[in-house]
């Protein structure tokens, strides 16, 4: 019963943890490109469209992304205000879309999975901080086709720090093992790709994530990583592109890289029998 409790709210937890994950990778990308075009060109982004003052801080109140007006605390109650308004802002009327209650839902579920899962406590925590930075990371890159470095090089130093004070499960030398093959996997496919196609394949954002799960996870278990990736993305490649419009859309990775990382993270047993096929087939 106790169990049953603790699941639940961190279930209820979660979902005001994704209000708030919406609402960062909804506002870091806008922040981050409005200050890479200041820098490259000042001149030039005087005349650019850029984003309401009120989205370039973290720290403003929650708004409706189209009239900019503020939510009341009663807009802010998860999922629960997106289906009483109808997916619709209260003052503009104009529709919100269903990422948010979509995002907010999936975090609690992702929580409850988490809660149940047995972990020590430290090791919980430190799942559910990963677990909200990948999911912040997959939203930025399926909008915008970027993976901030704000995201990416912190997921890399806590996990050499992590396997330095051995609170992770990897030690510090197949932490640094896994960081730099994590890095080097996608890098040479992704030179490869350019050589032959003249276009980019892979970002080195994708290469920067892949290493930081492997500074976490260590060298091992980083080729199902990627298996599972490749599979899950071409999977959703034939899925989607079947219509001759979505043919040439660029399809962010990234996603998929933290959707393989978080299982591995979570020790998921397919994942280990993968990884033992593989070892055994080599």
């Amino acid at each position: 019963m106790e169990n049953a409790f603790f699941v639940v709210w961190f279930g209820l937890f979660g979902l005001f943890i994704g209000s708030l994950i919406t609402h960062l990778a909804y506002r870091l990308p806008l922040i981050l490109i409005s200050r890479w075009q200041l820098a490259c060109c000042p001149s030039i982004v005087q005349s650019l469209d850029k984003p309401h003052p009120f989205y370039l801080s973290l720290f403003s109140p929650s708004g409706c992304p189209h009239c900019h007006q503020p939510l009341t605390l009663a807009s802010l109650i998860p999922v629960l205000s997106w289906l009483y308004q109808q997916g619709r802002c209260r003052d503009c009327h104009r529709t919100i879309g269903c990422t948010y209650p979509f995002t907010e839902l999936t975090v609690a579920l992702l929580f409850m999975v988490l809660a149940s899962s047995n972990q020590n406590l430290l090791w919980l925590i430190i799942l559910l901080m990963i677990t909200c930075l990948l999911i912040t990371a997959a939203l930025i890159d399926i909008a915008h086709q970027l993976l901030p470095d704000v995201l990416t090089l912190p997921l890399i130093c806590s996990g050499l720090i992590a396997a330095s004070l051995e609170v992770s499960p990897v030690t510090l030398s197949t932490s640094l093992a896994g960081t730099l093959f994590g890095y080097g996997l996608l890098w040479l496919p992704a030179i490869v790709f350019k050589g032959i196609r003249k276009i980019e394949g892979l970002g080195r954002g994708d290469m920067k994530l892949l290493a930081g799960l492997g500074a976490w996870l260590g060298l091992d278990i980083l080729p199902i990583v990627i298996l599972v990736a490749s599979v899950s993305a071409l999977l959703f490649i034939l899925i989607t592109q079947r219509n001759k419009k979505n043919k040439n859309k660029r399809i962010a990775f990234g996603p998929f890289l933290a959707f393989a990382g978080w299982l591995a993270l979570l020790k998921d047993p397919f994942m280990i029998d993968l990884s033992i096929l593989l070892q055994a087939l080599l």
